[in-house]
């Protein structure tokens, strides 16, 4: 898609809402919105046909306000108003009207009262010009639907240009947004419970007309939208993923793909579409369903064919972390991750195999023919339940690096248990199995530890015993006696010395407490070869 810009007639685009906000006000007499439009009428003399139509309307509004109340005056004013709102309704229906519709055919589809295309009949035809009460009610519709269907409709979109800076980043999220709700349009679409195969057979009439305009939009004259019965689902997933490169020429475009994806008011990680899917697996299982997951499957595909998955990935871990958005943000985030990963490794061991084929025609296989021979190289692994991305993309080399994924493991995160098995997976050289299972322990010991036993002394020590000086009071002491030595002279003549007997020892004020490892004490941290001590 090449970029483009319109010279506009007004100023900026504070004066543009100025405009909308004097007109959406159901106090305002809109004077001031008038002048700033007769503004734009000098400045461009061809204005949208939204615009144009709203000044016609306007005009004739506030100077039957103003206007004194005499015959000559009412039929003057009868006559601005029928010309008004016979220009409305030409202008606003012509888009219709040019694919052979009647006017009533494309008022109805426009939500345009048929008796106003009544009314601009009879001011065209008729020897006589309607009531001055109802043109009045007509031309206060007419701005009533123009606010609707275009002032409240462009208001999102309006924004500054100014030659020789760049402010095109909110363009840019636009852009990249209109793709991703088309991966994931496509992928709901072609999932394989709903069989749908071309466009035509989509059920939803407005899910159907968003992937038609956003085809239209995205990849232009690529594909011959005319006839929808003869567009697949598959071949807009195919032409997606080829021209995958073209459509992602935006500044810093791994950035936008992520702020779009896990904005608020994105179905990835979106509450209500878990939910509707049914989401006891998420509550009770601590899994995500099939069907769920295999909604997001073209757009996790696209992400892993444009090089885009590892910046997604680490801002899905950087949600589980920090918690952002709660409990159940994190947690879906999590859960996502550990199915990113195992597709990942699928692809991984894909590509494995390919390299010791010697059949140079297997990488041009088609998806469906690497997944039947994954299964065939897989015993008992059935890809239907599992997410499958692009099997000839290698994972990224990052995640394949222990010093790489060593912060993310070695971070406290609640949330780590959930996917650090599939992560860890992906490793090469692998781990040797007792590490990972070691390293697996630890993140669910991090995350539930009430759930692993505690060994606790029978025996509660008080700040009494230390003054008793009871022989019969066992301590494990592993401390050198060097070390002990120092710590009784430092103390000699220093405050309290209750301790008068050789088992209890004051520990000196000078070592460093925060710098000692977990499990040890300071005086131990040159010690070699320390016996693995029990934490109480």
């Amino acid at each position: 898609m090449s970029e483009c810009y319109n010279i506009v007639p007004w100023y900026n685009s504070e004066e543009w809402h100025r405009v909308y906000e004097d007109i959406s006000n159901p106090s305002s007499s809109k004077e001031d919105a008038l002048k700033l439009l007769l503004v734009w009428k000098a400045r461009s003399p061809s204005l949208p046909s939204g615009i144009e139509s709203t000044l016609s309307l306007l005009q004739v509004y506030v100077e039957d306000a103003s206007a004194s109340q005499d015959a000559t005056n009412d039929q003057l004013l009868r006559l601005a108003y029928s010309s008004a709102i016979m220009r409305f309704v030409n202008h606003m229906l012509d888009t219709e009207t040019v694919k052979g519709t009647s006017l009533y055919q494309a008022a109805k589809r426009l939500d345009v009262p048929d008796w106003i295309v009544d009314l601009r009949h009879d001011t065209a035809h008729s020897n006589t010009l309607p009531p001055i009460t109802l043109l009045r009610e007509a031309c206060t519709i007419s701005l009533q639907w123009l606010q609707t269907n275009y002032w409240d409709k462009h208001k999102e979109y309006i924004q500054d240009y100014v030659c020789g800076q760049n402010n095109s980043i909110n363009g840019d999220a636009y852009k990249i947004g209109t793709l991703m709700n088309f991966c994931i349009s496509l992928g709901i679409c072609s999932h394989s419970k709903l069989k749908i195969k071309n466009l035509s057979e989509i059920p939803n009439l407005a899910m159907r007309e968003s992937i038609v305009s956003d085809a239209k939009e995205l990849l232009g004259d690529q594909i011959d939208l005319s006839n929808l019965k003869t567009v697949s689902i598959m071949s807009l997933v195919n032409i997606l993923n080829t021209q995958g490169k073209k459509l992602l020429k935006v500044r810093d475009v791994s950035t936008v793909v992520t702020d779009v994806l896990l904005g608020d008011d994105s179905l990835f990680l979106s509450k209500e579409l878990l939910y509707f899917f049914g989401a006891n697996d998420f509550r009770y299982k601590s899994k995500l369903y099939i069907s769920y997951v295999h909604c997001f499957e073209v757009l996790l595909t696209f992400l892993h064919t444009n090089d885009l998955l590892l910046d997604f990935i680490l801002a899905l871990i950087k949600i589980t972390q920090n918690q952002e958005g709660g409990h159940f943000r994190a947690k879906l985030a999590a859960l996502w991750l550990s199915q990113i990963f195992g597709a990942l490794k699928i692809s991984q061991n894909t590509i494995k195999k390919i390299k010791k084929m010697t059949d140079n025609d297997i990488i041009s296989k088609k998806r469906k023919d690497l997944k039947n021979l994954y299964e065939h190289w897989y015993p008992g692994t059935s890809l239907k339940n599992l997410l499958v991305l692009d099997l000839q993309k290698p994972v990224p080399e990052e995640l394949q690096c222990i010093n790489y994924i060593q912060p993310i493991i070695s971070t406290y995160n609640h949330y780590l248990s959930y996917f650090i098995s599939n992560l860890l997976n992906l490793l090469v050289p692998k781990l040797p199995a007792e590490v990972a299972e070691r390293i697996c322990t630890l993140a669910k010991l991090i995350s539930s530890p009430e759930k692993f036993p505690m060994t606790t002394s029978s025996v509660i020590y008080t700040a009494e015993d230390l003054q008793m000086g009871n022989d019969d009071i066992m301590i494990i002491e592993d401390v050198q006696q060097e070390d002990l030595e120092n710590s009784e002279e430092k103390d000699n003549g220093k405050g309290q010395q209750f301790i008068s007997n050789s088992i209890w020892k004051l520990a000196s004020n000078d070592y460093d407490w925060s710098a000692c490892p977990i499990g040890r004490v300071p005086w131990q941290n040159n010690t070699e070869n320390v016996d693995e001590m029990e934490v109480n």
